[in-house]
C-alpha cells in the first residue's frame, strides 16, 4: 500500500542542500571577516614577491603609473607596493565573487522567482562589504575604506552578471526563451 505522504527522503533533500550552501556561506564569511581581522603587517605580500621576482625584472613590467587611493599613493616607482595593491584589490573582487555565488544557491533555493535571488545576494554580498570595512577601522594597521566597497561591488556585479549569462545559456540548450 502506497502512502499520499511524500517519502522523509524527497522532503529533506531540499533542506540538506539549503543548509549545505548555508554551511557554506557562512564559512566563507567567516574566512572574510578572519582575514579582514589580521593587522595588514600580517598580511603583506611584498616579502613573498620579492622572494619570487627581483626587482629589475618586476619593474620591466610595471607601468609608470602613479595615483592616490585611499589617501596613499600608488606608484610604479615602487613596484612590490604597485603589485600588492592590485593583488590585494584583485582578492576583494574574487572573495566578494565567490560569496555573492553561495549567497544567490542560498536565495535561488528559498524562492523560485527568476531574479530575486540575484538581487538579495546582491544586496547581502553588498552589505557585508561595508561591515567588512566598517570592521577594519578597528584593527591595528588597517583602514577601511568606502572606496573598497566599490571594489567589492565589482565582484559582487560580476558574478550576477556571470550566473545570469550562464542561465540564460542553459535555459537556451533547454529550448527556453527569454522575451
Amino acid at each position: 500500500m502506497r502512502s499520499s505522504m511524500p517519502s522523509y527522503r524527497s522532503r529533506s533533500l531540499p533542506v540538506v542542500r539549503l543548509t549545505i550552501w548555508i554551511v557554506l556561506t557562512l564559512l566563507w564569511m567567516g574566512l572574510i571577516f578572519s582575514v579582514s581581522n589580521q593587522p595588514y603587517q600580517q598580511q603583506d605580500i611584498k616579502p613573498l614577491l620579492s622572494d619570487w621576482i627581483a626587482e629589475p625584472s618586476l619593474e620591466a613590467f610595471t607601468p609608470s603609473l602613479e595615483f592616490t587611493y585611499g589617501g596613499y599613493t600608488v606608484s610604479g616607482q615602487h613596484p612590490y607596493d604597485f603589485w600588492e595593491f592590485f593583488i590585494r584589490k584583485a582578492g576583494h573582487v574574487s572573495e566578494f565573487a565567490l560569496l555573492t555565488f553561495l549567497l544567490i544557491r542560498v536565495f535561488s533555493l528559498l524562492t523560485d522567482a527568476r531574479y530575486a535571488p540575484l538581487l538579495w545576494a546582491g544586496l547581502v554580498a553588498y552589505a557585508y562589504a561595508m561591515t567588512d570595512e566598517w570592521h577594519q577601522k578597528w584593527i591595528a594597521g588597517r583602514t577601511g575604506h568606502f572606496s573598497d566597497t566599490l571594489i567589492d561591488a565589482i565582484g559582487i556585479v560580476l558574478m550576477v552578471v556571470i550566473y545570469m549569462l550562464i542561465r540564460r545559456r542553459r535555459s537556451r540548450s533547454r529550448g527556453l526563451h527569454f522575451g
